[in-house]
């Protein structure tokens, strides 16, 4: 006969089951939770069993992927259901998984009418309580209309290049006439020409000369990322030590000092478009420093472990910091200094350049107290 158990027992047991009764209203209280929030995403959600045989889907599933009912899909296989023959590699969602390694992956999908349209997929394990593996869960996001914005986007960037490259190439002939005709008035007509008109041809020569300059720099920003870069290994010394060579006729007649810091590292780099950095940042400095008592032009590097970081700093007027991003935009120049040969895309060059090898560029400065202008380079990157 079976020992009868003592109050004490009894009152514990009643203990007990009280606590479990709690755990499962609190357990059934969160699965309501995420039930109703897997029903009310915007992402279509599958969960699989470990064959890839569908056991849920939500709403959102339903509507991206054109059924009209949950008995359409359940029991499916996931991969048969939506997958394209350049995605049959994905023969379950655990496929998937190894593909995204816990991030989203862009595929083509199929409809149940069959067309075919982008999604970003992402997925993951489901876990029991005891941490096994008893299924798959994937979130699929229709880009449909993100990947046509994209689209629109390109077609209307690569107009614009178009648009400006046709421009560019088609103003410099008229341009170098007029270069031409009124340099030789100068040089024949001199004589024959009054002190007024003569004014006005140097005006005319002059500005010419500014139009080619602005014409050169817009055809170049509008070609940047557009051409195939050949990327080599170089010593960013050299590039600095062509720029300065390059430069010695704005210098002459100046006091500049430039001191271009020995540890330059060896960079993988497009050479034309990173030489253009550097003497766009000189050729700025050396305007800043114009008036200054000891006009002095630093060129320095940091190795900020998977970046180098370059510096270009000068001891010249210096830049206001509310204008820090003012001036890497397009045509945007200082009113504190006459640039008579600059065109306002110096900085916006150097900043597409920088971007398109994967880097950054910024500036630091304060009214009065020169500035220094970083730029950053991947250590490791392409075209």
């Amino acid at each position: 006969m079976p020992k009868k158990p003592t109050y004490e027992e009894l009152e514990q047991r009643v203990k007990e089951l009280e606590k479990e009764t709690l755990e499962r209203k609190q357990q059934r209280k969160e699965l309501s939770v995420v039930y109703d929030a897997l029903n009310s995403s915007v992402s279509g959600v599958t969960i699989t069993y470990l064959d890839g045989r569908i056991t849920y889907v939500n709403p959102a599933f339903l509507r991206i992927f054109g059924y009209r009912d949950k008995a359409e899909v359940l029991g499916k296989n996931a991969a048969d259901l939506f997958a394209t023959e350049e995605v049959k590699k994905f023969s379950d969602v655990q496929a998937i998984i190894d593909q995204t390694r816990g991030d989203s992956e862009e595929l083509e999908a199929h409809r149940k009418d069959g067309a075919t349209f982008p999604v970003e997929v992402s997925s993951s394990n489901v876990t029991d309580h005891t941490g096994k593996i008893v299924g798959r869960m994937a979130s699929f996001f229709d880009i449909s209309e993100r990947k046509r914005a994209q689209q629109e986007l390109q077609k209307t960037n690569e107009e614009l290049r178009n648009f400006v490259h046709i421009v560019s190439h088609d103003l410099k002939n008229p341009i170098i006439s007029i270069k031409g005709f009124s340099s030789r008035l100068l040089k024949n007509h001199r004589k024959g020409l009054g002190e007024k008109a003569l004014t006005y041809v140097e005006h005319i020569n002059t500005s010419a000369t500014r139009m080619e300059l602005f014409v050169t720099d817009l055809l170049a920003l509008s070609r940047i990322g557009r051409v195939v870069s050949m990327f080599r290994d170089i010593s960013c010394a050299e590039i600095v030590d062509r720029v300065v060579s390059h430069l010695q006729d704005k210098l002459e007649g100046s006091d500049v000092e430039i001191i271009v810091r020995d540890n330059l590292p060896i960079i993988c780099c497009d050479v034309e478009r990173i030489y253009q950095v550097f003497e766009n940042l000189i050729s700025n400095a050396i305007k800043y420093t114009r008036d200054a008592r000891s006009p002095k032009i630093d060129v320095g590097y940091e190795d900020k472990g998977g970046f180098h970081q370059f510096h270009v700093r000068d001891n010249g007027i210096g830049i206001d910091p509310k204008y820090h991003r003012k001036i890497f935009e397009m045509f945007y120049q200082l009113r504190e200094i006459e640039d008579e040969e600059g065109t306002g895309l110096g900085l916006a060059i150097v900043e597409r350049i920088v971007k398109h090898h994967g880097g950054k560029v910024w500036g630091d400065s304060e009214k009065g107290k020169g500035a220094t202008f970083y730029f950053t380079l991947p250590k490791r990157y392409g075209p």
